[in-house]
Parts: C-alpha cells; structure tokens; sequence
C-alpha cells in the first residue's frame, strides 16, 4: 500500500457565493445545494447511487454521482438523484476526480471515517468560532492509502451500506421513541378521566 496526495485524483472545486452569484447573473434564478441537500445525500435518502452520472442544466451544478463535501462538517457525500442541478454554494466544495485510480466511495470512506486522514483534516483546520475550514491548498495535499481498485470498490460499497443502514435504524429509533411518548401520554390521559 502506497499513500499518495489526493491532488494528484481530484480537482477540488469551492462553491459560489450565492451573493454575488446573483449580482452577477441577476435574470438567472439559482437553486442552491444546501445542508438540507447534503443531509438526504449523505444519508442516502435519494437511494445509492451507481456511478452513471446525468448532465445537470447548468456547469457549475452538481449531477448525480457526483463528490460534494460539506465545508462546516468536512464530510463528504455522492450527490443523489434529488438534487441534480443544484449550484454549491460557499459552505460546499465539489471534488471532481481526474483519475480512474480513485474509487469515488472509497475516497468518502476515506474523508469520512478513515483516521490517518482525520488527523490530517484536524491539523489543517483554519478559522475561529464555530465554523472551522480546510482551505483548498491544503486539501489537495492530504495524503490517502492507494490500494488496488477492486479493494477501494469493496471498501466503498461496505461503508455506504454500513451509513444506510445507520440511517435506517436511526428512523426507526426515533419513530420507537415517538410511539412510547404517545403510548404513555395516552396512558395518563386515560388515568385522569
């Protein structure tokens, strides 16, 4: 195994500022890709993703399949279906690979969750107060375990199912909680009659 600079797999792309998106395109209407947006991709809500891509209306937009990572919670997730078309815009960064060597799933799994990575991430945080950046520059230079494709495949298949699957059993925790809250709501209210 061999680690390498991301550089050399993807061109990181910043989002735009919606503010002066829209002085400069003042007849254009933008729809921009938001948290709400990276919530349902990231927790693929919008079903996984296979790697066909579709043209999106427009070239700054994101299409499906495509890599965004979330500048305030530097996570990464593939755009899905439902958000086709949308612009990033300043709190997002879109990865755009340039090398077939770098398995889109396996690069979130590895932005996401893999530690030597996160160590690298949390030395290149700049910024104050909550919200801490990754500037491009130093995104670029982050080093990644390059292993043979048909591993980066598995690897990247394992970990988006394993957030699915999360999900899944986070929904059903929740509508668990809200069923007992309203049996035992009932319960009391059938006490004071």
């Amino acid at each position: 195994m061999e680690r390498q600079i991301i550089k050399q797999f993807i061109k990181f792309i910043p989002g735009i500022n919606p503010t002066r998106a829209e002085k400069q395109y003042p007849h254009q209407d933008f729809i921009y890709y938001d948290q709400a947006a990276f919530e349902l991709d990231f927790n693929h809500d919008n079903g996984i993703i296979e790697d066909d891509r579709t043209p999106a209306q427009n070239s700054l937009a994101v299409n499906k399949g495509d890599i965004i990572i979330s500048n305030s919670l530097q996570m990464a997730a593939m755009v899905g279906e439902g958000n086709i078309g949308k612009i990033p815009s300043i709190n997002f960064t879109k990865a755009e690979f340039i090398s077939e060597e770098l398995d889109k799933r396996y690069f979130i799994y590895l932005f996401n969750a893999h530690t030597d990575v996160a160590r690298q991430k949390e030395r290149e945080l700049q910024g104050t107060g909550h919200i801490k950046r990754i500037p491009i520059k130093s995104l670029e230079q982050i080093k990644i375990p390059i292993i043979p494709s048909e591993e980066q495949r598995k690897i990247g298949r394992i970990y988006s199912e394993t957030l699915k699957l999360q999900n899944r059993i986070n929904q059903y925790a929740e509508q668990i909680g809200q069923f007992t809250t309203a049996v035992l709501e009932r319960s009391i209210k059938e006490k004071i009659k």
